[in-house]
This record gives structure tokens, sequence and C-alpha cells, in this order.
């Protein structure tokens, strides 16, 4: 049988038996037929859709469908003879368990908590076990029907019977608030993704719940057989609104599935970026946080949208991790989804199949991303050991080679008694002395001068303005930043200043060193004529190589008469 035939075939059967189970009634009451039959079937009918699906909605379709055809059947009563009338007492109460555990079920197909299991074996000793003794306490007479018809009772006390009449409506009062408070948790903790289709059938449930509870306390439903079928039309009648909700709620997701793989497509047809797959993803699914992970083949694991590494892919607790792959072996993706998407699994896989050639450019995006950053990574750790290294070397002169030349330009100091012209050419080599250990000075402050250690990149920058005879102005409006930083910018400004020294060594100068949105700025800006470019291999090519290297970015503005602006910008974290 095709699934769509379902709902038809249940409701149509649930429907007829309605009428036969209610002929003697219906002969007289044809309003009262067609809604009572509208009711049961309806109630079949959604039971039928949920039923076809393979997911949760499976179980509490099958008990709605079951309860159905116990609502039908309650309507045996109308034959007032034979064991008819008790098992139309049973039948109703057994409606009432099968639909309201069947509410409680949807959409997961599974109860949650000790207060919903708890409800249903409560729900049986009150609705079915109520009936039991009522009937037990009862002559057949006292609830409005023929004296001979097949009927339990051990106790022809009225006042008992009153009395347990009396007891099982309070007990059923119970139940009803019982149950409203289970619908108001259950709307609480309602997902985005359950809250469309489901709270509109908790308020149907709610509303029909309220309404029965009055229509029983009121009523003499269980003294007068007219009375009780008159309730049970009119329960019918406030009933129909749970199969509509039921209804209307799987027929918008039933929309839902076929229209989320063509939303799909059309979101990710012009363009196919990252950032696009995830949010046609997200909008189809439902799910705002949805996460995109990418599988890189190189590195045998899975990368974030930014390219960076994932340690634990699957470890995402309360989200479930659906794969994508583009074939039985090759993976694509992982997709971190709402846990309730766990039951439209027929859904998620048609919506990734539909975004499946879209997530293959995003994965080649990711991986692309994803070498990118290697190779910054190291870059970056090229530039740090250049760093260390240049420290390396300043300590190296300054304790070795420098202290070596020290002590022989003392040893020169101490030949001043000797003859001519031997003291002549003793203080021309010792003159020769200092003027090295001058310019190994020079070099060691050029390597990674101590003031930029001591000080920072302000007080480095101005020592190396003044050392270039530039008239600089300097402004300084951040703190201190990691070595490497530090460094890094330190010799992509001295480059901008030493060009200023070369071309334009009377210009103005201004050097600003500012941070923000963890970001540090430099500028090197000059009045000078202008016209610098950055040719392949020259000292401005060499700057932005060290600044990439760090993940920064490089500005060099130069029109010709307008001076030159050398900006740098680095990550400070």
């Amino acid at each position: 049988m095709k699934p769509r035939a379902v709902p038809l075939l249940a409701g149509s059967a649930a429907g007829l038996f309605t009428l036969v189970c209610g002929l003697p009634y219906w002969q007289h009451h044809l309003p009262a037929a067609l809604l009572t039959c509208l009711s049961c079937a309806g109630f079949a009918a959604a039971g039928g859709l949920l039923a076809g699906s393979d997911d949760g909605r499976r179980r509490p379709g099958l008990l709605l469908m079951a309860g159905a055809f116990c609502a039908a059947l309650a309507w045996v009563v109308a034959w007032n003879s034979g064991i008819w009338p008790l098992v139309s007492f049973f039948a109703q109460g057994s409606a009432y368990v099968l639909a309201g555990s069947a509410v409680l079920l949807y959409p997961g197909g599974r109860l949650t908590g000790r207060l919903e299991r708890g409800w249903v074996g409560y729900a049986v000793v009150t609705l079915i076990g109520g009936q039991v003794a009522v009937a037990l306490v009862s002559r057949p007479e006292w609830n409005g029907l023929q004296a001979d018809i097949v009927w339990p009772n051990v106790a022809t006390e009225r006042w008992i019977f009153d009395r347990a009449v009396q007891a099982v409506i309070v007990l059923q009062l119970v139940l009803v608030v019982w149950y409203l408070v289970l619908l108001f948790r259950r709307a609480r903790r309602l997902s985005d993704l359950e809250r469309g289709p489901v709270i509109p059938l908790l308020l149907a449930t709610g509303f029909f719940g309220v309404g029965a509870a009055v229509l029983t306390t009121g009523s003499e439903a269980w003294t007068d057989l007219d009375a009780l079928l008159t309730f049970y039309v009119v329960v019918n009648l406030l009933a129909i609104a749970v199969p509509l909700a039921v209804l209307s709620g799987a027929l918008r997701e039933r929309w839902r599935e076929v229209n989320a793989p063509h939303r799909v497509v059309r979101m990710t047809s012009a363009t196919s970026s990252v950032a696009t797959v995830r949010d046609a993803l997200a909008a189809a699914l439902r799910d705002p946080a949805l996460r995109l992970l990418f599988w890189v083949p190189a590195e045998r694991s899975y990368v974030d949208r930014g390219g960076r590494l994932v340690a634990d892919p699957f470890a995402a607790d309360g989200r479930w991790m659906a794969e994508a792959r583009i074939d039985d072996r090759q993976p694509l993706a992982l997709v971190e989804l709402d846990d309730g998407l766990r039951q439209r699994r027929t859904m998620v896989d048609a919506v990734l199949r539909a975004g499946s050639q879209a997530l293959l450019t995003a994965q080649l995006q990711a991986v692309a991303t994803a070498q990118l950053k290697q190779v910054l990574a190291a870059q970056a750790r090229v530039e740090e050991r250049e760093t260390a290294e240049r420290h390396r070397l300043e300590k190296d002169l300054r304790d070795g080679a420098q202290q070596q030349l020290a002590a022989l330009a003392v040893q020169l100091d101490r030949l001043d008694g000797l003859p001519e012209p031997a003291r002549s050419v003793a203080e021309a080599c010792r003159a020769e002395v200092l003027s090295t250990i001058s310019d190994l000075e020079a070099l060691a402050r050029g390597l990674h001068p101590s003031v930029l250690r001591t000080d920072g990149l302000g007080a480095a920058l101005d020592e190396v303005a003044a050392r270039l005879g530039l008239a600089a102005q300097l402004a300084v409006d951040a703190g201190r930043k990691p070595p490497a930083v530090e460094a890094t910018a330190y010799f992509a400004l001295c480059e901008g200043l030493t060009n200023v020294a070369k071309y334009a060594p009377t210009a103005r100068v201004r050097i600003e060193i500012t941070e923000a949105d963890g970001w540090l700025h430099g500028l090197v800006a000059d009045d000078g004529p202008g016209g610098a470019r950055v040719i392949p291999g020259g000292g401005l090519a060499g700057i932005d190589d060290r600044i990439r290297a760090l993940h920064g970015r490089t500005f060099v503005e130069s029109e010709a008469g307008t001076g030159t602006r050398l900006r740098v910008s680095l990550p400070s974290g």
C-alpha cells in the first residue's frame, strides 16, 4: 500500500466504523452523526499521516489511529444491549489514554521524564480502572442502561455507587490538571525546529482537556444514557481541533521536506562560498546554529570555515554531527545540527544531496584557506626564528667581538710611553679599534636594538630617525606587544625611514603608532616628492613579505608630489 493512501483509508474506515457503532442514535441525530464521524475520521487520518513517517512520528501516529477506532467503538453503547455498553465504557477510556499518550510522544516518539510516564500509568488506572470500579459497585439501570445487559456488579448500595462516581470525577480532574502541566512543560522545552508544528497541537489538546473536564463535572452522563450520548457528541466536536492541528502541522512539515532541497539549490546557484552554503543549509533545515566542518584529505582531518584544524570534530554536546560524503568512501563535510533533526533523517539526507555540489566547492575553498594558513604559519615561524637569531647575533657581538676589541683598545692606550714612530702607530690602531667598536655597536642596534626591548617601539624608531638625521614627529598611542610583532613592525617602519633619508632627506616625517580592535598600526609619512614604487625584490616588497608572515597588511601611498605614506598593520594578540 502506498503511504499516501494510508490516511485516506484509515479516515474512511474510522468514519464508517463510527457510523455503524452508533447507528441506533444516528437515525434520529443526523447532524451529530456527521460531526462525530468527521471527528473520528480526522483522528484516524492524522494518525495515518504520521504513521507513514520513517521517524519518531510513527509511534504517535499509530496511537492516534488506535484511539480513533476506540472512540468510534465507544458508540456501541447506543445499542444498549448485551455486552456492548460495557465495551463502550472501556473503549472510551482507552481512546483518551491512547490520544493523550500520542500527543506526549509527538514528535520524537518517546516519553521524556518520569512525570510523563507517570501520567500514562495514572491515566490507565483512572480512565480504565475507574470504569471497572464504577461497574462493580453499580447496577445497569443506575447508569441509565437496560437492566438485562451484561454487567459485573458486586454491590447494590446506591450510595457506594454515588461516592465511586464522585471519586472517579475527582481523579479525572487531577488527570486533566496534570496533563495541562505536562503540555506547558513540553511547550517550554521545544526547540525552534519543533515549535512550529507542535505548539498548535499542544494548544488544541489543552483546549480539549479543559472542555472535557468542565463537561464531566456538570453532566449527568454517569446516570443517564441520553446525557452520555450528548456528552460524547460534544466531546467529539471539541476533539476535532486536535486532528486538524496534527494535519496542518504534518502538511507544513511535508511541504518543508519537499521544499528544503530546492531552497538549498536556489540559494547556492549564484555563488558557492563557504558562508553562502552554510546559510543555505541553515535556512533549509531551520537551524541557525548550524556549523560546517570540511574534510582535508592531506591532513586526514576536518577544518572549520576559517581553515583551522579541528582536534575533535565529533565533540558537540547536544548536537548531531551528520556526515556528507562525495561517495561511500570519500568524506566531504561534517554538518553540526540540532539533535531534533535526527528524527528528520530523510529530509537531512535530501538537503545534503541537493547541496553536495555547493559543499564540494566550499570544501575546496576551505582546503585552500587551510593550506594558506599553514604557509603563513610557517612564514611566521621563520620570522620568529629570524628574530631569535638576530637576538643571538646581537648578544654574540656585544659579549664577544666588542668586548675583545674594547680590551685591545685599553691595551693600546697603555702604550703611550713608546718612542716614535711606534707610539703613532699604536694611536692609529687604537683609533681604528674604537671606530670598529662603534660600527659593531651600530650593527648590533640594527640587528635588534636593546631600546626596542626595554622602551618599546616608539623609542626605538625615534632613535633611528635621530641617527638618520630626519626631522621626525613621533606619536605613540599603543602598549607593549609580543616581541615578534614589535620586531616586525620596527624593521618595516625602519625601511620606510631609510627610504625617506635616501630619497627625501630634508622632508618632514610623521611617525604614528596606534592600536585598535586587536591590531597594531604603524605609519611613516613624509612630505617629500613621492613616487615610491613597490619593486619585486626591493625593500618595500620585503616589508610586505615580513608583514604577511604574521597575517598583517601593508599599504604604500606615494603619488608624485604628495609625499609617501607607508602603513603597516599587524594582529597584536
